[in-house]
């Protein structure tokens, strides 16, 4: 356990930075399939319920609950290393964006295997932690969405603080998608109407922004990474934009508002639509409907792993989804708001 002179020097050291942050120019495992366990096949899902305020570990498909890790008040989104051995959870501290106070500070490792908390770092002063990345080197990035600030781990397993911070410059920094190789990350910016791409490597390379509506929100990438699609949550208006500029590429009028997108392994996307309660699946280039299912409430997550699909569902429980054959295969009871998910290898 670290002194209080050590925490005392390396909280200063973080106000330091942050002052840095705000002083510069203003300036995901990205949400795509992962690998693991197909429809039929076995595997471990955890799982945030941001109510119940922890990480759940549940056996997959049939959705046997096996544990869970006690975290804090309303955690956030999950991403887990490239072993599958750790995640990292941030805390985002309070119910809603509108809600009073600072929110959580802390990112927490969770280790995978044993079903526990490993440690935890704390981010303090910048709070309501978000978004939560890995890349493919296993460099960790998380977004205060309070302070909108990226903050960038080399090494999150053992780090003690941020290897970089790096200043996004919005009003309320919600959502993050990540290249495979972590040269590029994409922030939603909800307040703003703005989508911006940061270099997390370079802070002094200026940021480059987009206005696209009212409250951008779900983010992904293509396969390529060459196009990034981003829902205007509100108005439900899917936008496909160059990776590489933000030029927007086409558009398209959802089903009304639409909380998540992700990619599917051939390249085809998913969105939630909140507003009807429903799955969508929509070709790349046109951003036309192939097909809609019907779900038994709104999704809040969606976690593509391999050819299924774990939505997690406004009532509290999980609809397993075969993507292949497009239906509903089985579903499971979970904790209080279900959310974001990881495989665990």
């Amino acid at each position: 356990m670290q002194d209080d002179t050590q925490l005392i020097g390396r909280r200063r050291g973080l106000q330091l930075l942050a002052g840095g942050a705000v002083a510069l120019a203003a300036i995901g495992f990205r949400a795509t399939a992962q690998t693991g366990p197909s429809a039929g096949r076995s595997g471990i899902l955890a799982l945030v319920e941001k109510g119940a305020g922890g990480v759940a570990f549940y056996a997959v498909p049939e959705g046997r609950r096996l544990g869970s890790v006690a975290l804090g008040t309303q955690p956030h989104e999950i991403a887990a290393d490239p072993t599958g051995r750790f995640a990292f959870v941030g805390h985002y501290g309070v119910k809603s964006w509108k809600a009073p106070g600072a929110g959580g500070s802390d990112v927490w490792v969770v280790d995978l295997v044993g079903r526990k908390l490993l440690r935890t770092i704390d981010l303090a002063p910048f709070g309501r932690l978000h978004a939560v990345r890995t890349d493919a080197k296993g460099r960790l990035y998380v977004l205060s969405e309070k302070d909108s600030v990226l903050a960038f781990f080399d090494n999150p397993v053992t780090d003690e603080a941020p290897s970089r911070l790096i200043p996004v410059g919005g009003a309320r920094s919600h959502y993050l998608v990540v290249r495979r190789d972590g040269a590029r990350a994409y922030i939603a910016d909800t307040l703003s109407g703005m989508v911006v791409m940061v270099d997390p490597e370079n802070a002094a390379v200026a940021p480059v922004r987009r206005h696209i509506g009212t409250a951008p929100e779900a983010m992904t990438l293509s396969r390529d990474e060459r196009t990034l699609y981003v829902v205007d949550r509100p108005n439900g208006t899917l936008h496909a934009l160059d990776a590489a500029t933000l030029a927007e590429k086409a558009r398209r009028p959802m089903r009304g508002e639409a909380v998540r997108i992700v990619t599917q392994a051939d390249g085809r996307l998913i969105v939630s639509n909140t507003a009807d309660k429903s799955l969508s699946r929509l070709d790349p280039a046109t951003l036309v409907e192939e097909v809609r299912l019907p779900l038994d409430a709104g999704a809040s997550g969606l976690n593509l792993i391999g050819d299924t699909l774990y939505a997690s569902l406004e009532n509290d429980r999980v609809a397993v989804v075969d993507i292949r054959g497009w239906r509903v295969t089985g579903g499971f009871a979970t904790g209080s708001a279900p959310d974001a998910a990881v495989v665990v290898s």
